[in-house]
């Protein structure tokens, strides 16, 4: 996976960090443990989800271009042996 694609993973790691962060914050107060909890978890599902995603879109792209690859070489070797 190329890491300096960056997409939106800028923005998307501070808005998760800024959730987890209130999340715990609030969670250590002990005001609204349960929504703290249902943040922080909504977070990290979505980090996830994400993640998985882009890893899926680069596997994709990563076949794709073996798949070209592979139809450029066979099209080049055509093109020897006509020349011949």
């Amino acid at each position: 996976m190329d890491t300096f694609a960056h997409r939106t993973w800028v923005p998307f790691y501070l808005a998760s960090f800024g959730t987890i962060s209130i999340g715990f914050f609030r969670a250590l107060d002990g005001v609204m443990l349960l929504s703290s909890l249902l943040l922080v978890g909504a977070a990290l599902a979505i980090i996830f989800i994400t993640i998985q995603g882009e890893v899926e879109r680069c596997n994709r792209q990563k076949e794709l271009m073996e798949t070209l690859s592979q139809k450029a070489k066979a099209a080049g070797e055509g093109r020897q042996s006509d020349a011949k």
